[in-house]
């Protein structure tokens, strides 16, 4: 979505996959979809010091989320 910025991508700190930081930047609502070039295993909502809030589902290389205005959103990514 062009109103969704990939802000970092990195590998966790416990090692345990891959860390997205996203935001939303233009006052809107709605679903997007992440699109990882590898297999996903797991998927997660976390805080800003990587623990997890909510498991996400997996649909192959993918997951969806539903952003809210303006929210800054920090998922791991784990490789199947």
């Amino acid at each position: 979505a062009p109103n969704v910025i990939v802000e970092t991508v990195k590998r966790a700190e416990d090692g345990n996959g891959v860390i997205v930081r996203l935001y939303e930047t233009q006052r809107r609502r709605g679903a997007i979809a992440l699109v990882a070039g590898f297999p996903l295993a797991a998927a997660a909502r976390t805080n800003l010091l990587e623990e997890e809030k909510a498991a996400l589902a997996v649909e192959g290389n993918s997951v969806q989320y539903d952003i809210r205005p303006y929210e800054i959103v920090t998922l791991r990514l784990v490789p199947a």
